[in-house]
């Protein structure tokens, strides 16, 4: 939401002058146009480049009162300019943010999951080792996940928050669970550009990836094969597959070995389950962060992946598990828009578009189509 300014010249005229003015040092200003919302179009020709010319232009214009958006001049757009700056009338608010809510929330989340991972055992009684080695494989996938955002964030000027972790003790509640919901980062105010929406959004899924892997190739190593039981044990609870896990589990076994032959080590569930998060975070659509890499890639044609994502979803809800379906919900209701980057005339570069490729071949190695399931 954007403050009102505090004070607004009553003539219009005098509003574009201090605006023009506030251009001149980076953009010529060859026309503008008055929009019925208060929007303020200036166009004209950049005198750096857009990345350089945003960040001198965006202060000065804010101190008129307004918020710029910077755009190149589209294809089919009458007149003879090369870029315009949207002025939206207010400007974002930096609000101060309170950190020890999200310590308190880490906190909570720590004992939730240690709480939750102790009832991961054959005995069927709380092992407090167990619950440790649970979490420390969970949470060491999830921080580093949260904290590669962050760092990047605040590497690239980001308006980023520290992560909120989501605690989910489920167990005393009486409920099979995890103990978390993952966390999340606020964003506080549009990114500046698709640079660093792309490097922010893949940050994270790449940082947690390369943590879980020897996580979980040790965990693997020290979980136990079996005989798979036939009429399986009822009440059981079964974990799926990712490509990658089932390739590691070729690897490491000779064959093929589904979680029904299997007594999963904690260090190889919480590796596991921080790659499932990886997996759904990197779905290209909406907030997520597969949908910021999609969206800095494809602008608003990204928003036909959301049509394909949501078609996916409803697939995966009909044929294959009913747990899909309160995430075709969410996706349903919060996975349409992207908010535009403020910058939208910086282009991304070719190491840009070769982290989208990565993004793309980590989602599919992750990616669990059938995660879980009881007897």
């Amino acid at each position: 939401m954007l403050n009102p300014p505090n004070t607004a010249p009553a003539d219009r005229l005098e509003t574009v002058a201090r605006l023009r003015a506030a251009l001149s040092v980076v953009m010529s200003v060859t026309s503008y146009e008055f929009e019925d919302n208060g929007v303020i179009r200036l166009r004209g020709t950049l005198l750096a480049p857009p990345d350089q010319a945003y960040r001198v232009l965006r202060p000065r214009v804010e101190q008129v009162g307004y918020t710029p958006y910077l755009r190149n001049r589209e294809d089919d757009a009458p007149g003879n300019y090369d870029h315009e700056v949207l002025a939206i009338p207010g400007v974002i608010p930096r609000p101060r943010l309170n950190p020890a809510l999200n310590l308190i929330l880490f906190i909570a989340t720590v004992g939730s999951v240690i709480l939750s991972g102790s009832v991961f055992t054959q005995t069927g009684q709380l092992d407090l080792g167990a619950g440790l080695a649970f979490a420390g494989a969970l949470l060491g996938v999830l921080v580093t996940h949260e904290m590669g955002h962050y760092v990047v964030g605040r590497l690239r000027g980001a308006p980023v928050s520290l992560p909120y972790f989501i605690p989910l003790p489920t167990i005393l509640l009486g409920m099979f669970g995890f103990g978390t919901l993952g966390a999340v980062i606020v964003q506080r105010e549009p990114f500046e550009d698709r640079r660093t929406l792309l490097e922010v959004g893949i940050a994270g899924p790449l940082a947690g990836f390369l943590v879980a892997i020897p996580i979980l190739m040790v965990g693997l190593a020290l979980s136990t094969v079996k005989p798979i039981e036939t009429p399986a044990m009822a009440g059981a609870i079964y974990f799926g597959d990712s490509l990658l896990t089932g390739l590691m589990k070729i690897v490491l076994y000779g064959r093929y070995v589904p979680s029904a032959g299997m007594i999963e080590h904690p260090l190889y569930l919480g590796a596991w389950l921080g790659l499932l998060i990886t997996g759904i975070n990197l779905i290209p659509a909406g907030q997520l962060d597969g949908g910021h890499v999609a969206y800095a890639v494809l602008g608003q044609a990204a928003r036909y992946l959301y049509f394909a994502m949501l078609a996916l979803f409803l697939g995966l809800t009909v044929l294959v598990s009913e747990s899909w379906l309160l995430w075709t919900i969410l996706l349903f209701f919060f996975g349409r828009n992207h908010p535009p980057a403020l910058n939208q005339a910086a282009r991304l570069e070719p190491q840009h578009y070769a982290l989208a490729l990565i993004a793309l071949l980590v989602l599919v190695l992750v990616f669990m189509p059938n995660p879980l399931w009881a007897t």
